[in-house]
């Protein structure tokens, strides 16, 4: 099916209302070479989406996949991928999946909500 950039466009007006970011991570190394973490190290997207909690099970059912991931990101389209960390109210979360659509992107993501 093809989705009309016009209908792409009401989509996103209507949906895609919460402030999203998109970073790269990296290894970090201390004075002497020794691997420290790895962390976020630089912004490289930024977009509106829609930002949901679910089930594990929710995720595997909606995805015919089992998949370590706590949340759903809807949005118009990203550069993210498979490994990113995705920056939503303050929280970080590691992105674990990535489906492309006709209409829009989702993005599985796993991290927690610390501000509840």
């Amino acid at each position: 099916m093809n989705i009309s950039d016009e209908f792409k466009k009401v989509i996103a007006e209507n949906f895609y209302d919460k402030d999203i970011e998109i970073w790269a991570t990296g290894t970090i190394k201390d004075d002497e070479g020794s691997i420290i973490e790895d962390e976020k190290i630089e912004k490289i997207d930024g977009f509106k989406g829609n930002f949901q909690f679910k089930t594990r099970e929710y995720i595997k059912q909606e995805y015919g996949k089992e998949i370590e991931a706590n949340a759903i990101v809807t949005c118009d389209k990203t550069i993210g991928k498979i490994g990113n960390i995705l920056v939503y109210n303050g929280n970080d979360y590691d992105i674990k999946s990535k489906i492309t659509g006709d209409s829009h992107t989702t993005l599985l993501v796993n991290g927690s909500d610390n501000n509840v």
